[in-house]
């Protein structure tokens, strides 16, 4: 049977974070894959919301030329503060975790 993309995708990830892909067998849970504290669904689209991906350009940009790394932190209008996004750019992540791998 051919790889699918989106398995690809999420196998190509899990491993950049020290991690292995958890086959669909029924004791993944929603979870991709985990690490650490944190479990993962990685999700490969069509579209990624041209503002998001504006904002995240741009203080992307910015925050390198002093040495930082830039993120976006999204709420949709009338939504609880606590529920807000955020978005980085992977090799960013990847950065930010250092060699916190399992």
């Amino acid at each position: 049977m051919p790889d699918r993309p989106g398995k690809a995708f999420e196998r190509r990830v899990a491993r950049a974070l020290g991690t292995r892909r958890i086959p669909a067998t029924g004791e993944r849970h929603g979870a991709d894959f985990q690490n650490g504290r944190f479990s993962y669904q990685a999700k490969l689209g069509r579209r990624f919301p041209a503002y998001l991906r504006e904002w995240l350009e741009g203080i992307a940009a910015a925050a390198a030329r002093t040495g930082r790394m830039g993120l976006v932190i999204w709420k949709p209008k009338g939504g609880r503060d606590r529920d807000a996004a955020v978005v980085l750019r992977f090799g960013d992540w990847v950065a930010l975790r250092g060699g916190d791998h399992e």
